[in-house]
């Protein structure tokens, strides 16, 4: 039995790394164009090498559970085509022996998933932002993140959601030298125009109101000025805020252990806000852990789908697990994409919904194992 253990985890790893590979590749395709603009502004080698890698984390993310998907339903397809799959039963093996090494395969590849999902991935998602701003290619809109105050040298600007340029309910606070509010504007939306050579941002805010605080009671809200505007417009000088030392971490840059602290202290990590914005920070943190696991789980609940659809293929259709394993695989991250989508939404329990898929597919899958002849 041993024998065949081998035989099967090493055909199963070397269609996982074949498929791995060309997924990758593809998918890195994206990256290499975009480098393509970075050469053609002078950028150094070494700093395009540099940016190159540490897009390469990212995309495993995505790249690894498609190619166990793709290595299970090529495997079992070819045994069952071949009547591999018949031969060992014959012989006196169940299926859940025969599968048994593919079925401890996913599971490797979800751990090692949840290792770039957790620590890896994110940790060259940050350094890539700092290499990007390091040569002045970071788009300044990237510097505003959604649900946290965001400091320049005399503002500090909340934005609570953003669509490229296109913000939504925003707060901004101007400081003197002492680091003292003077003037502060709350806004419903607004809109970014960047004029990258002299490195401004030109913010113009709709349905405006602002408030000059009383210069004898600054902390008296009842005593402050209050102007309502149809439009404000300020500059913002981003300069200083591209040095990649100044450059904050986001909550999809967050590690494992300071995701976990996001969520179970949000009151020291959010400290800025007020207890409702802690709140909604909290509930993006517990969205982005959950997507991360599913996306990591996503591994071993393609192995238990793939078996089934693999083994049940045919000389004549031979094609026809592969193309319900790929909607599976994009019925899959659909639910992952709403999750994540509806996180500014807690009512609707987005990182509940995460759970679906992965319940789904591996449940689904045990029963399809069970049936199979």
């Amino acid at each position: 039995m041993q024998t065949i253990h081998r035989y099967i985890f090493r055909d199963y790893l070397v269609s996982f790394l074949m498929a791995l590979s060309v997924i990758t590749l593809v998918l890195y395709l994206g990256a290499v164009m975009r480098g393509l603009d970075y050469v053609a502004q002078g950028v150094p080698g070494g700093i395009l090498i540099q940016i190159f890698t540490l897009k390469i984390p990212y995309i495993l993310t995505f790249s690894i559970p498609i190619s166990t998907v793709v290595a299970t339903l090529l495997l079992f397809g070819r045994l069952s085509i071949d009547g591999e799959f018949t031969a060992m039963r014959s012989g006196g093996l169940s299926t859940w022996q025969i599968i048994s090494p593919v079925v401890f395969g996913g599971a490797i590849f979800s751990l090692i998933s949840l290792l770039v999902q957790y620590e890896i991935a994110p940790e060259s998602r940050y350094a890539g932002r700092k290499a990007l701003a390091n040569i002045g290619e970071l788009n300044p809109v990237d510097l505003l993140d959604e649900g946290q105050f965001v400091r320049f040298p005399t503002l500090e600007i909340y934005v609570t959601k953003k669509d490229g340029n296109f913000l939504e309910d925003v707060e901004v606070y101007q400081l003197n030298e002492n680091g003292q509010t003077i003037q502060s504007i709350r806004a419903r939306d607004g809109e970014i125009n960047l004029f990258p050579d002299e490195k401004l941002m030109r913010v113009k805010l709709n349905k405006a109101q602002v408030q000059h605080p009383d210069a004898d009671n600054p902390t008296d809200l009842t005593m402050a000025r209050i102007i309502d505007m149809e439009t404000y417009e300020f500059d913002v000088d981003y300069r200083e805020m591209m040095n990649q030392n100044k450059i904050a971490r986001s909550i999809k840059d967050m590690r494992g252990k300071q995701l976990t602290r996001a969520i179970m202290k949000p009151e020291e990590v959010f400290e800025k806000l007020d207890p409702l914005r802690q709140e909604k920070n909290r509930m993006k943190a517990l969205v982005e852990y959950h997507k991360r696991i599913g996306l990591g789980m996503a591994c071993l609940s393609f192995t238990l789908v793939g078996i089934p659809l693999g083994m049940t293929s045919r000389r004549k259709e031979s094609n026809h697990g592969i193309v319900i394993g790929l909607g599976i695989v994009i019925l899959f991250y659909a639910f992952i994409v709403t999750a994540d989508s509806l996180r500014d939404l807690p009512w609707l329990f987005p990182d509940y919904i995460i759970w679906i898929p992965i319940l789904a597919t591996q449940i689904g899958g045990i029963l399809m194992i069970r049936r199979i002849p």
